[in-house]
């Protein structure tokens, strides 16, 4: 049996008509679809290592709960389809399936246009929609920033067969992240659903002259402090380019300007933003610590990170004047 593909009866019954070709993530399938005469999209979501069967249903039921909410506000995002028996995902074969609306236009990338500040402008949108969302509970097998530093101090690099010298340098930039997001915290009291990956990889534009028109894959989208996910958008989409292991300062002033133009910033926000760019390369090696064998890539910029914390943060307080 396939486990990228689902039975053609099973489609029938739901009345999913596929495109004839699939589009290829790193892990699963993604297929184009029409349902009811709505352009959609068709996924397969693997289970994640070290979550049951239940858990990652309970997952993606509470995400496309708040996806309903969040697109009932207007918000452009995928929107859940009831396509499987008034229900929004299925099981086969031990795979979850997912079916959403088609959100059209072109991922940003490493595109002139739009502008970061455009960029940041739309998640400070997002955000507007998702202080209006009240959700009581954590999302079921997410890795809230506040746990990794235990995820991390616990680990056995030695099994990992991580060499001692990374080992040492990962614990003591765990041990500065949970003093960090100790400091910090005050700042961060309220919580909201944030996407977890608002990279421009995730931001959809469309137009003559481009302009954000959607935010797509929501797969990380948990309760955290909002401007972790800022500090999650610039880790990658801050860099100057998408080989490079630091963060461009004009990149990241930009985004942090338009961002700012939607939610008020203080200055001592903006200096907890490097915390969270740190934090976010730190939750990727966690979540592979987690996995098994550890691909720690990934440590050259959390190192730069925590050298030019200041330095970062300081430009990002220049873009609140």
């Amino acid at each position: 049996m396939d486990r990228n593909r689902l039975p053609p009866s099973l489609l029938y019954d739901a009345g999913i008509a596929l495109s004839p070709t699939a589009i290829r993530p790193r892990e699963g399938a993604i297929f184009t679809a029409r349902w009811n005469g709505i352009q959609a999209t068709l996924r397969s979501l693997p289970t994640p290592a070290g979550l049951s069967g239940a858990d990652h249903a309970e997952s993606v039921e509470w995400l496309h709960r708040y996806l309903i909410r969040l697109t009932a506000l207007g918000f452009p995002a995928p929107r859940p389809l009831p396509a499987f028996d008034g229900g929004s995902w299925t099981s086969h074969d031990g795979t979850l399936w997912e079916i959403v609306s088609f959100l059209p236009g072109e991922a940003v990338r490493w595109s002139a246009q739009p502008a970061m500040e455009q960029v940041g402008e739309f998640l400070g949108r997002y955000h507007q929609a998702a202080a209006q969302i009240h959700v009581a509970s954590q999302r079921p097998g997410s890795l809230p920033l506040s746990e990794v530093p235990r995820v991390l101090l616990a680990a056995d690099f030695g099994a990992l067969r991580i060499h001692r010298d990374h080992a040492d340098r990962i614990r003591r930039l765990a041990e500065r992240l949970a003093r960090d997001l100790t400091e910090h915290d005050a700042l961060a009291s309220e919580r909201l659903v944030i996407h977890g990956d608002f990279t421009n990889d995730n931001v959809i534009a469309s137009g003559a002259a481009p302009r954000p028109t959607g935010a797509i894959d929501f797969g990380l989208a948990h309760l955290e402090a909002p401007l972790a996910d800022v500090g999650y958008a610039l880790w990658r989409s801050g860099r100057p380019d998408e080989h490079a292991h630091h963060v461009d300062l004009v990149r990241a002033r930009q985004y942090m300007r338009g961002y700012a133009g939607m939610v008020p910033v203080s200055a001592a926000e903006a200096h907890a933003v490097p915390v969270y760019l740190m934090g976010r390369g730190l939750q990727m090696i966690a979540k592979r610590v987690r996995k098994g064998p550890p691909d720690i890539g990934m440590l050259e910029e959390v190192q730069w990170l925590s050298a030019n914390a200041p330095v970062v943060g300081d430009a990002l307080e220049a873009a609140l004047s």
